[in-house]
């Protein structure tokens, strides 16, 4: 694995920030606040882009049942 001071420093404020949250969405907040505090030390800003919410997307096509199947022969 590459390691370097910063990937080091990454990895522990992710272990901090892990053991200090209960729940995954305390773990994004405490993440977005220290990304923003780093962005007003350094003088820089950060940008996100707008989303639109359309829920859960299938990632694959379900596989087809045998019945379909046995009616195309």
């Amino acid at each position: 694995m590459i390691e370097s001071e910063l990937l080091l420093e990454k990895y522990r404020v992710q272990r901090k920030l892990s053991t200090e949250s209960n729940s995954i969405r305390e773990y994004l907040t405490k993440t977005h606040l220290s990304a923003k505090k780093v962005a007003q030390t350094y003088g820089f800003s950060l940008h996100y882009v707008q989303i639109p919410n359309l829920g859960i997307q299938p990632t694959s096509i379900p596989p087809r049942s045998t019945e379909s199947a046995d009616a195309q022969r």
